[in-house]
């Protein structure tokens, strides 16, 4: 028996997790089956790549190292020359020559230690912006959306993360994202109205909600995957195409979860949420189908995300993964 917590919007009931929804938990085959076939792949180049950006670097200050002592040599020169009472002609000038000759590597190298240093803070503060202008999805906030967030949790074997709900001046997002041994989502209020608003549609909401249920699954935001990809992914064309595949993976876990297409998140992302349950899917899909040309492809193989043709198609064919070119 189902034990009921609460009657809410439309005869929607939301329920403790039953025995029943524990045999749905989503087994690592299951997982791993709903991934894009090339995202392993593509995430072993880009920490291979990531290795070898900084051994070569390490190996460019080490081959290079009488250079870079050259430069320190020069550099405490001028600072002593700086503090001493002779040196007043061209200051200025002089400074900005010895700035000039920096060696290469170790820019390089002084460029990475500062960012290394500043991801945690970073962070933190992006952690904290969200917190102090959003509310927090609990079980008296929008609770049949923490009961969402608390099922696919327990399906997918995660710690039910934080939600927060945002308003965004009309832009229609959400995301996960991490801290130091911590994941949390945010999901934009514009996307709320698809469910609180005229259509009262809880599955699309449901599904974008998955979705980034998904990235939290297969650890797409931990700081251990970001930091192995770090420099790497920074690439163009590699890390968007890596990416991509990701997206992909999301959304064939998304459907398995929610047990929906998901073509109608997607058209609240195309044409707004007061519209895409006015569109003709079947005319839509075909549509998008005969999408084509080289400057799409151009645009999709720079973009982090699916183009929104090759994404719908890929949805509506419920299986496989979708298209990265």
């Amino acid at each position: 028996m189902k034990k009921q917590k609460k009657d809410y919007f439309e005869g929607r009931k939301v329920y403790e997790l039953t025995e029943e929804e524990q045999n749905a938990c989503i087994l690592k085959e299951e997982g791993n089956a709903c991934r894009h076939r090339l995202e392993k792949r593509w995430y072993r180049r880009l920490v291979v790549l990531n290795i070898l950006i900084i051994v070569a670097v390490i190996a460019m200050l080490v081959s290079n190292f009488e250079n870079t002592k050259d430069w320190a040599d020069l550099a405490k020169t001028q600072i002593s020359e700086e503090l001493s009472e002779d040196y007043v002609e061209d200051k200025t000038q002089y400074r900005y020559n010895a700035m000039e000759d920096v060696p290469m590597e170790l820019e390089l190298v002084l460029y990475g230690i500062v960012i290394s240093a500043i991801i945690i803070p970073v962070l933190y503060y992006m952690y904290a912006q969200y917190r102090s202008m959003a509310l927090r999805i609990t079980e008296k906030n929008f609770p049949e959306v923490y009961a969402l967030i608390e099922e696919y949790a327990h399906r997918l074997g995660l710690k039910v993360p934080k939600a927060y709900v945002v308003q965004q001046n009309g832009v229609l997002n959400a995301f996960s994202a991490f801290l130091p041994r911590r994941q949390w989502i945010c999901i934009h209020s514009e996307l709320f109205e698809v469910a609180y608003r005229e259509h009262k549609d809880m599955d699309a909401l449901a599904f974008i909600i998955a979705h980034e249920m998904a990235h939290l699954y297969y650890k797409h935001a931990t700081f251990g995957y970001y930091l192995s990809i770090m420099f790497s992914q920074m690439i163009p064309i590699l890390g968007t195409t890596a990416s991509r595949t990701r997206e992909y993976s999301c959304d064939r876990l998304a459907q398995r979860l929610t047990g929906t297409d998901g073509l109608d998140a997607m058209l609240v992302l195309v044409v707004d949420r007061h519209l895409y349950k006015m569109v003709d899917k079947e005319d839509c899909i075909e549509e998008m189908r005969s999408q084509r040309g080289f400057f799409l492809w151009l645009f999709n193989l720079l973009a982090d995300h699916p183009v929104m043709c090759k994404r719908i198609v890929a949805l509506a064919e419920g299986r496989g993964s979708g298209k990265l070119y």
